[in-house]
């Protein structure tokens, strides 16, 4: 049998649910963005695998809509609620595309073969679609049915180019026979990436080791307030002691540590990629950590 979850479980997993697309992602962060940039100093991993971390973070946050009430009295108010429950959802979708998205290849360009694979059953569709809307007019049916002859990358970058172009130019046309906007975005995401911007490319991000360090960053940020949360949860329910215990659970006490320096040229030590170089005496732990 099951485990069923409560109507404020439920809740709270909607709020801190992970997005599905970058402009959500890249909207989430430019709000973010200020007060990250004002709390962390210095950016740390993970020290323990992230859904741990997640499930900690939510625990949290149940117990935050449970004592909502209390926390607007100690003045943690609706608006850090909602950066905290965001900063979640910020963690949870980059440990999914950033983690889980480059096992499964959705942050690497295509291979030339895998690229022109790909735009095959759009193209065939759209092909479709122009033979229904324009059947008078073969000239410009034989344009939505141009095929990647060549097999390179260039054609490929050229053909989604234009069939991005008559998709945009003949709209209300295909549109009345079925198009919708979910299939023309699907053309230009297909472009996008044989032209080599994939998703991070998208985000502005070059590279893996951006993608970590942004992943890392957000991390930090989430237990930053998460340990902000805590402490109000605590002042707020001080006289409640089963609430101030629930609070005092969160501890986030093995979430995260300081990135490991890489050595330079002569043995110097350098700045890790979103972080700062840690102090000698400070050396992070040998064991414990999450794969990046």
């Amino acid at each position: 049998m099951g485990i069923e979850l409560s109507p404020e479980q439920h809740e709270v997993l909607k709020q801190t649910a992970r997005v599905e697309t970058p402009a959500e992602l890249q909207a989430l962060l430019a709000a973010a963005k200020p007060r990250m940039d004002s709390l962390v100093r210095e950016v740390q991993e993970p020290n323990q695998p992230i859904p741990t971390t997640l499930t900690e973070l939510r625990d949290l946050a149940l117990t935050i809509h449970h004592h909502a009430g209390s926390l607007d009295g100690k003045n943690y108010l609706q608006a850090q609620r909602t950066a905290f429950f965001n900063a979640i959802r910020l963690v949870d979708t980059a440990h999914s595309w950033f983690g889980e998205g480059v096992r499964t290849g959705a942050f690497r360009t295509r291979s030339v073969e895998e690229a022109v694979q790909a735009s095959r059953p759009w193209r065939a569709r759209l092909e479709a679609y122009a033979d229904h809307a324009f059947f008078a007019d073969t000239t410009l049916t034989d344009q939505f049915g141009d095929v990647n002859s060549s097999g390179t990358l260039q054609e490929e970058v050229d053909d989604l180019g234009t069939l991005n172009d008559l998709v945009a130019r003949y709209r209300d046309e295909l549109e009345a026979v079925g198009l919708t906007e979910a299939f023309a975005q699907e053309g230009k995401t297909l472009h996008d990436e044989a032209n080599g911007r994939d998703l991070t490319g998208i985000l502005g991000l070059r590279n893996r080791a951006e993608a970590t360090a942004l992943r890392n960053r957000v991390l930090t940020y989430a237990v930053l307030l998460g340990r902000e949360a805590r402490a109000a949860g605590v002042n707020a329910c001080w006289n409640d002691p089963e609430a101030r215990r629930r609070f005092e659970a969160a501890s986030f006490r093995d979430a995260l540590r300081r990135l490991r320096p890489r050595r330079g040229r002569g043995g110097a030590e350098t700045a890790p990629e979103g972080g700062e170089t840690p102090p000698a005496a400070s050396p992070a732990p040998a064991t414990g950590g999450a794969p990046a």
